[in-house]
């Protein structure tokens, strides 16, 4: 039998306790006490080298091997040594195994940037003036857009050639709301969004047969989805909390070249542009989580192009289907479905809602979670290496992927995951509970002759995204769409213009 259990390769893990024995990146984490005299960087690699056993690799003209520093006597780390020994925007560095190797950075001719407004707000009900999370905000006909944050805030640049256009506001359960750019005369907007729940007169009672609407889903594909190669310019972004605490906050700018929706062979590739964190948080404890294949994996979120379980003809007979209700969606009449495995099966794992536009029968959202069932398969499955005396426990995996109507096709806009997992430790009977969120944001599409990624370039499975992200270019960043961070997050990501975050450039 056919199975689709890759979706849970969004949250393969490495969880290893730290030791003095340290290789790769985590020799960044590497504790040192120096005496407080003056020496030349050359003299103080080579001290570090003679009590690590860490060796550097440096071109001593590029370094400024014969300058002076005068370290701090008090314990620090390695990666605090070093970022105080190079200037970013010249030199850059990479660990590998009991390696650092410093480079130059590439200097790159400043990219011609296109004038746009930057126009931000928050969104709310107007009933109960509650923030509306996760309102679509875009430009009408048009991929170019973003999305509120869980506080209803929101922040979108708008290029000049759309400044005459309109920007729609739409989010399950609300009334859209039109407004046209050219009345927008402030940046601190409250949009308050009217709900609105269609029901059905009982004079004009419609029965939606959920295996009916499945069907048509099957038959209007090919007229529902693109058949040709797309280009997705995307806003990506991994959170790691650790119990209430946030220990890793990762956002980039991604190319993903999609494959045509007919096509069951070509994959979907993604193309890492830049990225930025926050390179001051730390895990408190001795455990260390990290995310594998995070970009790669959210791509594979596209419940269409993947031909999920849940909505493939091969395996109908298997789930149970039931009518829920009528609902609007980005202004449009939505029918949801609910759906459950019958039967006891282990490719079975999945749970939730499936959203149909009853005008083309496309799917237009779906959210989905794993059965109790699947939770205790997927254990099996995305620990890849757990620390003795340890055990993990995921006690959440949701997802969420919805798509956007533009010009007669329809297209990928939303992706999201979300896991809760518990690690116990055995022998001290204590607990840690961390939650990880992966999030998309489709920002624009282009058509045509698109060329494919080269395979240097295409981000893998088995990569860590985080590693991927060696810099920050404020100029890249200026005019891509982003979604504004939360007031929790506000703390965790403040540090991103400061001598902090280590800068390169890196394509």
């Amino acid at each position: 039998m056919r199975t689709f259990i890759y979706i849970m390769g969004i949250w393969l893990l490495l969880l290893a306790v730290r030791s003095n024995g340290q290789t790769g990146s985590d020799i960044l984490t590497y504790e040192l006490t120096f005496s407080p005299d003056s020496v030349t960087k050359a003299a103080l690699l080579d001290t570090i080298t003679r009590k690590t056993g860490i060796h550097f690799s440096y071109n001593p003209e590029l370094l400024g091997a014969n300058e002076r520093v005068k370290p701090d006597s008090q314990k620090t780390t390695m990666y605090a040594v070093i970022t105080a020994l190079i200037d970013p925007e010249i030199v850059a560095y990479y660990a590998l195994n009991d390696q650092i190797i410093f480079y130059p950075v590439k200097v790159k001719e400043k990219a011609k940037t296109e004038p746009y407004h930057i126009i931000g707000g928050t969104v709310t009900g107007a009933k109960n003036n509650e923030p509306v999370p996760f309102c679509n905000i875009a430009l009408l006909g048009s991929a170019v857009g973003t999305i509120s944050n869980k506080d209803g805030k929101f922040l979108i640049k708008i290029p000049e050639k759309y400044f005459n256009d309109t920007l729609r506001f739409s989010c399950l359960g609300y009334a859209p709301f039109n407004m046209p750019l050219d009345t927008v005369n402030s940046s601190g907007l409250h949009i308050k969004l009217a709900e609105k729940t269609y029901k059905l007169r009982s004079i004009d009672v419609t029965h939606y047969d959920p295996l009916e609407v499945l069907g048509r889903y099957t038959n209007n594909l090919r007229d529902n989805y693109e058949t040709e190669y797309t280009l997705f310019t995307t806003y990506y972004r991994e959170i790691i909390k650790e119990n209430d605490v946030y220990t890793d906050v990762s956002e980039a700018v991604l190319n993903v070249l999609k494959a045509p929706y007919g096509n069951t062979i070509r994959n979907d590739h993604v193309k890492f542009l830049r990225g930025r964190k926050s390179a001051a948080l730390q895990p408190f404890n001795e455990i260390r989580f990290r995310l594998k294949g995070g970009p790669y994996y959210i791509t594979r979120l596209d419940i269409v192009k993947n031909h999920e379980s849940f909505i493939n003809d091969e395996f109908r007979d298997m789930y149970r289907y039931d009518f829920e209700k009528i609902t609007l969606l980005d202004g449009r009449k939505t029918a949801v479905i609910s759906f459950k495995p019958i039967y006891n099966l282990r490719e079975l794992l999945y749970e939730g809602q499936l959203f149909f536009d009853t005008e083309t029968w496309a799917l237009a959202r779906v959210e989905f979670s794993f059965t109790r069932k699947g939770l205790k398969q997927a254990r099996r499955m995305m620990i890849e290496k757990e620390p003795r005396d340890y055990k993990a426990i995921p006690t959440e995996l949701k997802y969420l992927a919805q798509y956007k109507y533009i010009k007669g096709k329809w297209y990928l806009n939303l992706a999201q995951s979300s896991m809760q997992i518990r690690i116990v430790n055995r022998e001290k009977r204590e607990k840690t509970k961390f939650h990880s969120i992966s999030e998309m944001l489709v920002t624009n599409i282009e058509k045509g002759d698109l060329q494919h990624f080269s395979r240097k370039e295409i981000f893998r499975p088995n990569e860590f995204f985080t590693e991927k992200i060696t810099g920050y270019d404020k100029d890249f960043w200026e005019g891509y769409n982003v979604i504004k961070p939360e007031d929790e997050l506000e703390y965790a990501i403040k540090n991103f213009d400061s001598k902090d975050i280590i800068v390169v450039g890196s394509d």
